[in-house]
């Protein structure tokens, strides 16, 4: 099997399984969330990542005509005329989708493919990773702001698994059709 057959085949297996499952995957990341915070990992993505993050996602949110403000681990913004707050944890940044990428790598360049075009894909990889965090951030937020908070919940938590997965199908039909060269 070509390996451009068999990156797509894990992908919608996994894409299967996480639709399936998703149910299961909140109680799943909260457990995987307390052992991380136990060790005390989160503290510099929380310190350092929430805010920048935070900083970016209210200026495109503002850019959109929504007007938000931010401040360090929370987004305020106005939802029928009251205020509310989006609150965004270093679990929010979008980890996940870092290491749902991180499992394709293994299969996606284990082909025979120039290390220049590898090294390619992977700056693409993960600028394009990055930059989807921030738009489901930003749409997120946006939703969120239109149809209040309950409906803003399942939308992040459904929404996020999509896109992901939506960038990760994207990225490697891209890199096969234009980036990775196969060595001689």
């Amino acid at each position: 099997m070509r390996v451009e057959r068999k990156i797509f085949l894990n992908l919608f297996v996994i894409l299967s399984v996480v639709l399936l499952v998703s149910p299961f995957l909140s109680a799943f990341f909260d457990f995987f969330t307390k052992i991380i915070m136990s060790i005390g990992l989160y503290k510099a993505l929380q310190e350092f990542v929430v805010p920048y993050e935070l900083r970016i996602v209210s200026f495109l949110v503002n850019l959109a005509g929504i007007e938000v403000q931010s401040g360090k681990a929370y987004i305020s913004l106005l939802i029928g005329g009251k205020p509310d707050v989006i609150y965004l944890i270093w679990n929010c940044i979008g980890w996940q989708s870092a290491v749902l990428f991180l499992v394709t790598l293994a299969t996606g360049l284990s082909g025979r493919f120039h290390l220049s075009s590898k090294l390619e894909a992977l700056a693409i990889g993960i600028l394009g990773t990055y930059l989807v965090n921030i738009f489901r951030l930003v749409i997120v937020v946006i939703f969120y702001s239109l149809a209040g908070r309950p409906a803003g919940i399942v939308f992040h938590d459904y929404f996020s698994n999509l896109l992901i997965f939506a960038w990760l199908f994207f990225f490697w039909w891209f890199s096969y059709s234009f980036v990775l060269e196969e060595r001689g």
